[in-house]
């Protein structure tokens, strides 16, 4: 199996950021291989931070992230199979941002940059089911070490890799808005 080098749960790994500092406490991923589609959708964003400089480079990331087409922020060249990318956001409960994502693809293979591979024979999808990661799905079953999926329908799955986050951590993380807001 290849390295996964997009992390879903990491908004900049998408943008090619080795030392992004924005995460999602939940990310929701849904494939629809009818369309060559793939959709992610983060939850909860946060940002670890240590020392005051920190605000100012995740108010940077954030600015890279969110102006991405004024600024001609590339997308991670991971990402160079996928025929259209795109990213919105949406305010929800008046203050938390959720980024959404779209990714087209032409063929299943280029889902393995992601974590997700395609066995053709038997017309399945797969993930590989990682505990500390805690991903659950209603679409998929758990064979041993990977979620296997029907290749035939739409299939979602969620990731909350931080629910047991290191308490040396949990003092640093902060919300995004309360991050971003602080250095405005």
């Amino acid at each position: 199996m290849e390295q996964i080098k997009i992390v879903f749960f990491l908004l900049g790994s998408f943008f090619g950021m080795e030392d992004g500092l924005i995460a999602a406490n939940e990310t929701v991923v849904t494939v629809y291989p009818k369309e060559h589609k793939i959709e992610i959708i983060q939850n909860n964003l946060f940002a670890i931070v240590q020392l005051e400089k920190d605000t100012i480079l995740v108010s940077e990331q954030w600015n890279k992230i969110t102006k991405w087409n004024e600024q001609k922020t590339g997308w991670s060249n991971d990402l160079e199979d996928f025929s259209e990318k795109n990213i919105s956001f949406r305010i929800i409960d008046n203050d938390s941002i959720q980024p959404h994502l779209s990714l087209t693809y032409s063929n299943e293979k280029d889902l393995r940059k992601l974590g997700i591979w395609y066995d053709a024979e038997k017309n399945q999808f797969s993930i590989n089911h990682i505990p500390n990661d805690n991903i659950t799905s209603n679409d998929g079953q758990l064979v041993g070490n990977y979620y296997i999926f029907d290749g035939n329908k739409p299939f979602t799955f969620t990731i909350q890799p931080f629910l047991q986050m290191l308490d040396v951590y949990k003092s640093y993380k902060r919300p995004l808005n309360e991050v971003i807001h602080s250095n405005n």
